[in-house]
């Protein structure tokens, strides 16, 4: 029967291979078992039920809700919500920003300056920045409308090959409970445990960065943009959230030593530090924010494979990138999109699980890889901070159309 990889029972080689036998299964009368609802899990369940399969999501944590992080929401991302019909319940808590605005962090000189506008209208669909929280909150009443089982304090424990299907065992409280399904989707994050059954000996690969969040009241003169400072090894970044009611806060600096937990308090005085000298104005932010959340930046080394029999990834759990093209919750959506597409045309089978891979791995293995590009460009210090300054400008307002590849995708 195997062994444990985290906790995680798995199945020996063999028995994984015999999962994938089998015909493809009509998605009308199939079913779906998710682990991980946050932004990937919630988006496929709502796609699947669109197919008519009958879908559970499994979360480990007690509550849908996370606090103190924003997100940027792409006109990628904002098309697939459409599709969905949730687009006008995610504007009512989200906000438009004007345009990016990008300076240097130290002299507060302005790089670029590019409007939103434009791009939105040239890709047909919406840049949008949004409380992460108030995103799970619309997507999770849409995945309960459609008709999703979602089960809270939920912890995958084994998953077997049964029969042409799965067989999932989790801890729920103190019970144990299993399910069976035609297909089982592992949304469950960077750290996620059916990446684990799928053997890749793929581990997380810390940044050296640790990001600190904090939401902090909108102020009369704050900045409708979303406004991005660079200097040597930090960043800042700020966008407004909550409706425009508030601003959100990320302050992303270097740091050799991980922090012990995801979402642990941090050291308000180690942001301070990092920031020492930087222009009054961005100090100024920081010294509005009573209290900050810090987060270890984490990312995947492309992988091999996503897809193994009737499992698959989708999300972080595939491909975990940094935050430094913000391109993370709008790769998990575009996920669940195609994986939706795929079924639905294909059936639900191995075959159709290796289209799905085959279709997305390449442009996300793409995007990760330039986050990290990315992630050198940001903190660059001496003659390469002058040197990048000077490439940006000379961009200027097309710095947004750079990236045309991944907002049409």
């Amino acid at each position: 029967m195997g062994g444990k990889a985290g906790g995680l029972t798995v199945s020996d080689p063999a028995s994984q291979a015999a999962a994938a036998s089998g015909a493809a299964r009509d998605p009308a009368s199939s079913s779906a078992l998710i682990v991980g609802a946050g932004i990937g899990g919630l988006a496929a369940g709502i796609t699947l039920r669109r197919l008519g399969l009958k879908v559970s999501i499994w979360e480990q944590a007690e509550a849908l809700a996370e606090v103190g992080a924003g997100l940027q929401l792409s006109p990628n991302a904002t098309r697939y919500l459409r599709d969905l019909g949730l687009l006008d319940a995610i504007e009512k808590v989200a906000v438009v920003p004007r345009a990016l605005d990008v300076r240097d962090g130290r002299t507060f000189d302005s790089l670029a300056h590019c409007e939103y506008g434009p791009e939105a209208a040239r890709h047909g669909a919406p840049f949008l920045v949004i409380h992460r929280a108030d995103l799970l909150d619309v997507l999770a009443a849409a995945a309960r409308d459609a008709g999703c089982d979602i089960r809270l304090n939920t912890r995958l424990q084994s998953l077997e090959p049964h029969g042409t299907g799965m067989r999932a065992v989790a801890a729920e409280g103190d019970s144990l409970i299993a399910q069976e399904a035609d297909v089982v989707i592992g949304a469950d994050g960077v750290r996620s445990v059916v990446r684990e059954h799928l053997g890749l000996g793929v581990r997380p690969v810390f940044a050296r960065r640790v990001a600190y969040r904090a939401t902090i009241p909108l102020r009369s003169d704050t900045s409708p943009d979303v406004r991005l400072f660079l200097g040597p090894d930090a960043h800042l970044v700020t966008y407004p959230v909550k409706a425009g009611t508030a601003v959100n806060v990320v302050a992303i600096v270097r740091q050799d030593k991980p922090v012990s937990r995801w979402s642990e308090p941090g050291d308000a005085s180690k942001v301070h530090k990092a920031f020492a000298g930087w222009a009054p104005e961005v100090r100024a932010l920081l010294e509005d924010a009573p209290a900050f959340l810090c987060w270890g930046l984490y990312d995947l080394d492309p992988l091999p494979r996503w897809s193994q029999g009737r499992v698959t990834l989708l999300g972080d759990a595939a491909h975990a990138m940094l935050p430094f093209l913000a391109q993370g919750a709008a790769q998990a959506i575009e996920d669940a999109a195609v994986l939706a597409q795929v079924l639905g045309r294909e059936g639900i089978s191995p075959d159709a699980l290796s289209q799905y891979e085959a279709i997305r791995r390449p442009r996300t293995a793409r995007i990760q890889l330039g986050a990290r590009r990315n992630a050198g460009i940001y903190h660059m210090k001496g003659l390469g901070r002058f040197a990048r300054n000077m490439v940006i400008k000379a961009t200027g307002p097309s710095l947004l159309s750079r990236h045309d590849w991944i907002y049409g995708g």
